[in-house]
């Protein structure tokens, strides 16, 4: 692949797994402190759930971007046990992952409208009037991901499928 490619692969690689990791951590130490302050302490601090809330929205929806990236998304494949030709099993994840990307558009649009939706609607969460764009966007930057990641998928089908090898992409360096 192209230089400019691989270096935009690896820097989406580099800021899900930021995000994911900053993330996480973030839930985590919200949970730990809402279980001390309301159980050890008996004083329960209001809204650490919509912080929570929000911050594993991003967790949970860059984890699936994420997960389309790498190809370890849950599948139910049983066609690879009934198509034994190769080239016909490629041409035939050609057309599931086609139809899988333009599914990935589809929910990109619709995540786009409730996010530019909720933007003009001025809609905040109910204790600490947060805007909820701030978890909402993660569903439109996971959706564009997804729809990236999977048309990325698809012409690596297509090119097996023509006999060609798998698309080279760039492994992070805890892969190889």
């Amino acid at each position: 692949m192209s230089r400019a490619f691989d270096m935009l692969w690896i820097f989406l690689r580099k800021i899900e797994n930021c995000v994911m990791i900053i993330s996480t951590i973030i839930l985590v130490t919200l949970v730990l402190t809402q279980v001390a302050l309301r159980y050890i302490f008996r004083m329960p601090l209001m809204g650490v759930e919509e912080l929570a809330t929000m911050t594993g929205f991003w967790m949970y929806m860059i984890g699936a971007a994420s997960g389309a990236r790498e190809r370890n998304h849950i599948r139910a494949d049983l066609i690879h046990s009934i198509v034994k030709n190769e080239r016909v099993y490629e041409a035939i994840q050609s057309v599931v992952t086609f139809i899988t990307f333009l599914l990935a558009c589809v929910m990109t649009n619709w995540c786009w409208n409730y996010v530019t939706w909720s933007l003009k609607a001025g809609e905040v969460s109910p204790a600490l009037m947060i805007p909820m764009v701030f978890a909402q966007a993660s569903l439109l930057v996971s959706a564009a991901l997804m729809a990236f990641y999977f048309f990325i998928e698809f012409i690596d089908h297509v090119r097996r499928a023509a006999g060609y090898p798998f698309l080279a992409l760039p492994r992070a360096p805890y892969d190889q």
